[in-house]
This record gives structure tokens, sequence and C-alpha cells, in this order.
């Protein structure tokens, strides 16, 4: 899964996903709905501490509401969604940043008229 290129040789320095070259794979998680995912930084590429991941939601369609010990930090791209986070659920746009802590059940679900992309960041566990 690693695309991209590295600068400067043979030495893990710098890396550049290229957007286009990166795979989209559909989130087949139970629980998700219409949400596919590109992997842009990870593990595989030599990131050691956090993965940096591109996801879309198409309209109507929704992330599993799951927790687990890995906190994320989002930022909205693209469209409208209504973000659950614990006992809490909030309306968020492109531009908005969210804090997930570890162990918090959280969810994202399309409710606009177009898709939404995100940017998450979580803890560099595979790849």
């Amino acid at each position: 899964m690693s695309t991209g290129a590295q600068i400067n040789g043979a030495k893990k320095r710098m890396y550049v996903a290229r957007m286009k070259d990166v795979e989209e794979i559909e989130l087949a998680h139970e629980g998700a709905k219409g949400v596919k995912v590109k992997y842009l930084l990870h593990k595989g590429i030599g990131a050691k501490h956090l993965e940096l991941r591109l996801f879309t939601i198409e309209v109507g369609g929704y992330t599993p509401l799951e927790r687990h010990e890995h906190e994320h930090e989002v930022f909205i791209l693209h469209g409208k969604a209504l973000v659950k986070g614990g006992e809490v659920e909030m309306v968020v746009n492109a531009g908005d940043a969210i804090f997930i802590p570890s162990n918090e059940e959280h969810q994202f679900r399309n409710i606009g008229e177009e898709k939404v992309e995100f940017l998450c960041t979580k803890q560099t566990l595979h790849l």
C-alpha cells in the first residue's frame, strides 16, 4: 500500500503521497455504509507514531459507531456531517476540527447533499 515518492533516495526521510496514486478502500466494517478510506501516511512508509487517512462518506452514509484505545484528530475538508462523541452530537462542516479522546464512542454521519471528506489521524498500528 506504499505509494508516493521517497525524497533523498533509500534513506527514509520525507515521503510524499500523491492522492491520485493512493488506493481507495471500501470500509467493510459492520455498521458502516458508503465509507471509503485512503491511507495516506502509515507504518509501511515509516510513520512510527501517527497514520493520516482521508475518509469519504457518500450521501446518507456513516461510519460505524465504535470506541477504541486510540484518539482521533479530524479535519473536515468538504460537506456536512453529524458527529456523535459520547453523549454529544454536533453538526460539523468544512473547516471544522474535531478531537475524539481514547475510548469515547463516536460516529460520523453524512447529513448533507454531497459527499463528506475528512482527514483523520490515529496512532500507527498496522500497514
